[in-house]
């Protein structure tokens, strides 16, 4: 059988209820107890007591819910916060990605202006060799012609100025040869130049063409990166709108959560201050009656439904061994709410189906079902060591007794893990004048 180690909601509240009735019964209260409106509500303060008593389990169940949500909509905000930090770095990368491609699209648009630009003047250059060969093979060619038509140097005029001149023909004649053979070496190195600078015209043809190509893959990486970029800014937008709600959401539980804890203060304030008036009347009461305190019963009550003493030599008996329990009573750090509440009572590991004995003689004036405790016995066992005293036994799996008087040491119902539990276990509390007070008092 599964055992708990403790854990449970009655050390800190009865159990919650519908929030919605809670609002209502708030202002109930708000009003019960305003200054001048003492006339309007029963005088009783043990009716005022219980009113505000079932107001405390009522604001405290909220508490619960409240607290639950804002520990959720904690974890969430973390959540989104470090898929942000997530998002925020992909997008600068995205960001980073796109300068690169824009920066190597520039990059490559330069180059391709520059290689266009010498294509071109290569292509002028090899216009301008191809006119001067046209013009210097013309030249070639029409001294070529004369010269075989005349049989000579070409024509009279050019015979006559070498006839007439002062020099040597001979040495005139040689000139002329001379002029021919530059003529075509000229012809010679323009044709070379032609076949260079058409090579380079090639080579940079294919150059332009290669850095077009560049141009397109450059523009669609681009294109590429902006879609990246734009795809993250949507995506880090998203969740930035989403925090802002989850963020809202969280001001407004934690706004919540103070108005609760603030009335639960207020509420026990009251209480405590109601128990005080009843503790005083009792008191009263006893002395006027001069009512002798309940005498202890003696172990063989009820012979055959009783159970020995535990280890305990006060007017309580122990639920189980004293060494056994695992939460004792006092503040401690709720596990539902997160913050540090009374944990009003001691909690034993037990298994479910453990026989649970009535600690001393008395009245079961409660055997029923809440939330928090789940079933649960009060029983009542009178005016003891000056004090009303109540034991209380919660998360029952089931009841042997559910009313009437009982014995110490009586067979009253079976450990369980009922209400707000992880796990079996008796949660035992007790009750002085209606206040929950540490049971080991009891116990000694």
């Amino acid at each position: 059988m599964k055992v708990s180690k403790g854990v449970d909601g009655v050390s800190d509240s009865r159990g919650p209820l519908n929030m919605l009735m809670r609002r209502g019964a708030m202002a109930t209260v708000a009003i019960m107890f305003l200054p001048g409106a003492a006339h309007a509500v029963a005088d009783d303060p043990a009716k005022q007591k219980d009113k505000i008593d079932k107001q405390i389990v009522t604001t405290q169940g909220d508490l619960d819910a409240v607290s639950t949500q804002l520990r959720n909509a904690v974890n969430a905000l973390a959540k989104t916060d470090a898929q942000l930090v997530t998002a925020g770095n992909d997008l600068k990368a995205k960001n980073s990605q796109l300068t690169t491609a824009n920066n190597n699209l520039a990059s490559v648009n330069s180059q391709l202006k520059i290689a266009q630009g010498d294509e071109s003047r290569s292509r002028t250059d090899l216009t301008n060799i191809n006119t001067a060969q046209q013009r210097t093979k013309k030249l070639v060619g029409g001294v070529a012609r004369q010269s075989y038509m005349t049989g000579g140097l070409g024509t009279f005029d050019l015979t006559l100025q070498i006839l007439m001149s002062k020099k040597d023909p001979a040495n005139t004649m040689s000139m002329a040869d001379i002029i021919m053979r530059q003529q075509n070496g000229v012809l010679t190195t323009l044709a070379g130049q032609k076949a260079s600078k058409t090579a380079t015209v090639n080579r940079l043809g294919a150059a332009t063409r290669r850095v077009a190509q560049l141009k397109v893959q450059a523009g669609n990486a681009v294109t590429s990166a902006t879609t990246a970029r734009n795809n993250a800014q949507t995506a880090k937008n998203r969740l930035d709108a989403l925090r802002r709600t989850q963020s809202n959401q969280k001001a407004s539980l934690e706004k919540q959560k103070r108005a609760d804890l603030n009335l639960l203060a207020w509420q026990k304030g009251e209480s405590r201050r109601l128990g005080k008036i009843l503790i005083a009347r009792a008191a009263a009461r006893a002395k006027a009656a001069k009512k002798p305190a309940m005498a202890v019963p003696r172990a063989n009550e009820a012979a055959g439904t009783a159970r020995a003493p535990v280890n305990g030599n006060g007017f309580l008996n122990p639920p189980a061994p004293i060494n056994q329990i695992i939460s004792p009573f006092g503040m401690r750090n709720n596990p539902v709410l997160g913050i540090w509440l009374l944990h009003a009572g001691v909690d034993y590991p037990m298994a479910c189906g453990t026989p649970i004995y009535a600690s001393a003689a008395g009245e079961v004036i409660t055997a029923s079902y809440e939330p928090v405790a789940g079933n649960y016995i009060m029983i009542d066992h009178g005016f003891v060591r000056g004090v009303n005293l109540a034991t209380h036994y919660a998360h029952l799996s089931r009841f042997v007794v559910t009313g009437g008087a009982v014995s110490k040491g009586q067979l009253i119902g079976y450990s369980g893990t009922t209400g707000r539990s992880t796990g079996c276990h008796l949660h035992f509390g007790t009750l002085n004048d209606g206040q929950l007070v540490d049971p080991m008092q009891w116990f000694r």
